[in-house]
């Protein structure tokens, strides 16, 4: 891998640089000197930094943030890939509009690898961090947190390269010699990984949320033992460990003093009781659903022109999943229009992030309602118990529904047949999570329902799909530099 190898001293850069932008929200001095060094573990304070800038990178990496990258995010391209996104620019109209059709019409080639680029230098970085860390921990008192936070980033970062690539490289060092020349590693065996090492950071941190100072802070930018569990249950959903997940849902759930689910209105600001773990957005920039808009302006214009409107706009199949009275398409949408030919019409967004001001609104990673969700669908598969499934699922949905009519979105009848059940758990992820870090795509994927959905999706779009795409292609570089790491089937 080495591509990877290559970023490596980029992204070192990139990350102290980075770390005055975060400092408001991760609240943790600056390094003396360059943190990948011997020298950056030798104290709390050096080794906090090397953390906070693992962190700091993610805030301004394409994989996350809407604000600083236009369309590259795992929720804009995977919602593109699959059915969530409409593309309403051709190709022709500009580069940003040729790349996102690539997406669109879900014909991919090993060019399109920045996420593997991404997660493979996030991946680095933590198991720099974890050696380090593990080889000074004589000399470091919070060696509990330290190392926490880096499984807790590295079962991150992995969780994304499986379900965008399937089989892929399980690199657990910094070996460049080791990990320059891996093969895939099966899927489960990378699953497994990721939760040991989540379920190691969760015995080591601790319940409260601190800065880097050992502080407790109302930041939700650092990952606590709940955040680790929160992860852990969304592992254990996708690995069918069903008791697993219930398990670790509900220690989050459980901690009603903590976390709590608010008003729609409130559910995307900074640090709200639904907010489990987000990264802070860097300074100078607020966060964006999609990139949406290349100029601030236009987050609050009815009226918006061709040159800085998203050329993703909600699929008419995610507009109907909503039902009548659903308060969730009131909230977290918009509905622009533009006149600027050819794209005259009226479209709708996705606007859960909505403020202009840097350090209103957080980008929420894990959130509350998510481990709702992950409880009904591991009890719903755990003997078929459609009664306590439809107790979560109906949480969700009752903070959906208006105050009146009456009858508003009602709850989910208890008569329901299982696999009804399922289909709603299903239906409400999709209109609960829509936008959000790439949910729908892997939903899909998971519960082996993306060839029927994307058969369909495909005549829409005007293209076709082929089962084999549900996996992304890597960089053809690596292929041919790694003899044992082999392309994804039918790309070149």
């Amino acid at each position: 891998m080495k591509t990877i190898q290559s970023y490596i001293f980029i992204s070192i850069i990139v990350s102290i640089t980075l770390l005055s932008s975060c400092k408001k929200f991760l609240e943790i001095p600056l390094p003396t000197d360059r943190f990948a060094t011997e020298g950056a573990y030798l104290n709390d304070n050096s080794t906090g930094a090397v953390l906070t800038g693992i962190f700091s990178t993610a805030s301004g990496s394409i994989l996350y943030n809407g604000a600083n990258t236009q369309y590259e995010t795992i929720g804009f391209r995977t919602g593109l890939y699959a059915d969530d996104l409409t593309q309403i620019q051709a190709a022709s109209v500009n580069s940003i509009a040729a790349t996102t059709s690539q997406f669109y019409l879900d014909g991919l080639t090993s060019t399109n690898s920045t996420q593997w680029i991404t997660l493979y230098r996030q991946v680095y970085n933590c198991n720099l961090t974890i050696e380090n860390i593990e080889s000074h921990k004589s000399n470091l008192s919070r060696y509990n947190q330290w190392m926490g936070e880096a499984l807790f980033m590295r079962a991150f970062s992995y969780f994304d390269l499986v379900n965008l690539y399937g089989d892929v490289p399980l690199a657990l060092n910094s070996d460049y010699a080791a990990t320059n020349f891996l093969p895939r590693a099966p899927k489960a065996q990378v699953y497994a990984q990721m939760a040991a090492d989540l379920v190691r950071a969760e015995s080591l941190l601790g319940e409260a949320y601190l800065d880097g100072l050992s502080a407790s802070t109302p930041n939700r930018t650092r990952p606590n033992k709940f955040a680790a569990a929160a992860l852990l249950a969304r592992i254990y959903l996708y690995m069918e460990n069903y008791a697993g997940a219930e398990a670790e849902a509900t220690k989050v759930i459980a901690n009603s003093i903590l976390y709590q689910l608010p008003t729609l209105a409130n559910v995307f600001l900074a640090n709200s009781s639904e907010t489990i773990w987000a990264i802070a957005p860097t300074t100078g920039n607020a966060v964006r659903d999609y990139s949406l808009y290349t100029t601030a302006p236009a987050v609050n214009a009815t009226q918006v022109t061709l040159g800085n409107i998203s050329p993703g706009t909600m699929s008419t199949s995610l507009l109907n999943s909503f039902e009548a009275n659903d308060q969730r398409i009131n909230s977290w949408t918009v509905l622009k229009t533009t006149t600027a030919a050819p794209v005259n019409g009226q479209f709708y967004y996705p606007a859960k992030y909505k403020s202009v001001v840097n350090g209103t609104e957080f980008l929420i990673q894990l959130r509350l309602a998510e481990q709702y969700l992950i409880r009904s669908e591991a009890r719903l598969k755990q003997n078929n118990n459609v009664t306590a499934a439809l107790q979560d699922l109906n949480m969700i949905r009752q903070r959906a529904r208006p105050a009146t009519p009456a009858n508003a979105l009602p709850d989910y009848p208890a008569t329901i047949s299982p696999d009804a059940c399922m289909d709603a758990i299903l239906k409400e992820r999709r209109t609960e999570l829509f936008s959000e870090s790439g949910h729908r795509f892997y939903d899909l994927k998971r519960t082996g329902r993306i060839d029927a959905v994307m058969t369909a999706a495909a005549i829409l779009k005007g293209t076709t799909w082929a089962s084999w795409k549900q996996i992304w292609p890597i960089p053809l570089n690596d292929v041919q530099l790694n003899p044992n790491l082999t392309q994804a089937p039918n790309y070149q």
